[in-house]
């Protein structure tokens, strides 16, 4: 997924589903009676269960929990993403695109890195096989 691909999502399904998966770290399933399901772990435990993939887009209080578990993983500016797009999105869309974009570019980051300290290292990558 690319930033401009993010950038033209819609609220909805198909952004609230890439919010489940890369920004809430969870397992989504298609149910054929339900629909599309997310796996909510609990934190005491190791247990979890299903449920309908939460409108994170589309729901400002819902988008909360994007925030938060975006702060969770360090992004301490999280809690100022709802003016992202400068009104462009609403308040739930412009969270979970920023959310979106910023672990794009983090993994985009970690990779050059990884990169370089293999090269650094003298590692071609064609020694993975």
């Amino acid at each position: 997924m690319t930033e401009t691909e993010i950038l033209e999502m819609k609220p909805g399904q198909d952004l609230n589903i890439a919010v489940a998966k890369e920004v809430m770290g969870h397992r989504v399933i298609k149910d054929e009676n339900l629909g599309y399901m997310e796996r909510f772990k609990s934190k005491n435990d190791k247990s979890s269960v299903f449920g309908l993939v939460q409108p994170y887009s589309e729901d400002p209080s819902i988008a909360a929990q994007v925030i938060e578990k975006m702060e969770e993983k360090g992004y301490k500016d999280a809690a100022s993403w709802a003016d992202f797009g400068s009104g462009k999105y609403t308040e739930a869309e412009a969270i979970c695109k920023a959310a979106l974009i910023a672990i794009i570019k983090k993994r985009q980051k970690t990779a050059v890195s990884d990169n370089i300290l293999r090269q650094a290292l003298g590692e071609d990558e064609e020694d993975d096989d």
